[in-house]
This record gives C-alpha cells, structure tokens and sequence, in this order.
C-alpha cells in the first residue's frame, strides 16, 4: 500500500472512529438524528461514503486546523486500499463443523465497529459486488450475500431444540424491549452483561417462569451464536 493511501487510510478510520463515539465534531455535510448509537453509525458511514473518503478526511483534519495536501487526497485509491489489506490479510482460518466461513466472516467483521456498520449499510442497499469485496478482505474468500442471508436469517433451524426455544424467547424479548423504548437494556443484554441478564430474567415473564433460563444457557445458545449480529442487523431495517 502507497504511503499517501496509508495516511489517508489510516486518518478515515480515526476520524470516523472519534465521530462515532462523540468525541468529534460533525464536519460540514454530515448530519445525524438517530438516538440509537448503531443507527447512528450505519447513518453517518452511509453519508461518509456518498460524500468520499478524500473529502471526509479533508473536512476532519480542517476542523483540527490542518491541510492535507490535495495531490495526496486525490491520490487515494480504495479499491488499492482494499487489494493491498486484502493481500496483507492473514491464512484463512481452518474451516470446521463448528465454525463455518460465514462464522469466520462475522468474526472479523464484529472485531471493528466501522466493519459491522458497512456490512450493514452493503445489506440494506443489496450492493452484492461490495458484499463481495468485503468477505474477500474479512474471510478471505467471495461469499454471496444471498446465501449468507439465508444462512443468518434462519441459522437457529440448524440448531437444536435447546437453541431453538433460546432464540425464540430471547428475539421476542428484546423486541419487547425495543418496542418499549428500553433500546439501552436491550443493548446491554447483546453485549453480553451478566448482571443485565440475571435483573432481567427475574422480572422478565418470557423469562421468570422458565428454569433452563439460565446466563449460561443465554450465552451458549445466544451470545455464542451469532444472534445478537443478526439482532442488530434486522434493528436496522434489514430483512433477511
């Protein structure tokens, strides 16, 4: 990777890291009205793709009193970008039983906040040439976005029973808690907090009644599986 896609690169991933997590100032041309802080993200890097990586960071380092030189934003290439992360990516990991590719491709998508965000913004528009490039840089093979809907959309019928109830009660749960306005309770329990979870089964009427429901069981049939991407992903207007 050229030295000038590096430092444009790299500045991107700063800047939008800082917008997301409010401690930078919206530059000219980016706006957001959502509250919930993952509509919030897929909101600005869908604006932050229109407006064009080179520009975005330009308005960014303006804001910090700096000047980039425009021989080095117009220089940018992605797609190079892409190519040379691409290459410097490591060995696929060994494909099993347990962890498929599609559970490769969420893990290294769920590493960045930025990734999920794209992958999110790349199902909502069904832009499956970008689908494409993103799963060659995260799992370092093409998948097709069409059968990786459906293996996300209905990932819980490979599941056993046990799992299957899990998915069931904990979806319906945490849809309740949205439809409430309860977004932060929800978030917490699809991080993964204990002490979430434990007040939440002890008022919970999905969940009080019924003994198997456990931290353990919640993390084994749903943190561990991949729900809580799916969660999100569908939070935000995706149909899988």
């Amino acid at each position: 990777m050229s030295e000038n896609n590096v430092s444009v690169w790299e500045r991107y991933l700063q800047y939008f890291s800082e917008l997301c997590a409010g401690t930078r100032a919206m530059p000219e041309g980016l706006s957001s009205q959502a509250e919930d802080p993952m509509a919030k993200v897929v909101e600005l890097q869908t604006q932050v793709l229109e407006m064009g990586i080179p520009a975005f960071v330009r308005a960014c380092a303006a804001m910090d009193g700096e000047t980039i030189p425009q021989a080095e934003l117009d220089s940018f290439d992605l797609q190079a970008t892409l190519q040379a992360l691409e290459t410097g990516a490591a060995t696929e990991p060994v494909k099993t039983e347990i962890r498929n590719i599609y559970e490769v491709f969420l893990d290294s998508i769920c590493l960045e906040e930025s990734l999920l965000a794209y992958l999110i913004d790349l199902l909502r528009r069904e832009d499956h040439e970008g689908f494409k490039k993103l799963s060659q840089v995260a799992a370092r093979t093409h998948l097709d976005m069409a059968d990786f809907r459906v293996w996300l959309g209905h990932k819980e019928l490979l599941g056993d029973e046990e799992e299957q109830l899990c998915v069931r009660v904990m979806d319906h749960c945490l849809e309740r808690l949205m439809a409430e306005g309860q977004g932060e309770v929800a978030a917490a329990l699809l991080s993964g907090d204990e002490k979430t979870f434990v007040a939440f089964r002890a008022e919970a009427p999905e969940l009080k009644h019924l003994p198997v429901a456990t931290y353990q069981w919640f993390c084994k049939n749903y943190l561990d599986r991949y729900y809580p991407v799916r969660f999100m992903i569908r939070a935000n207007g995706v149909t899988l």
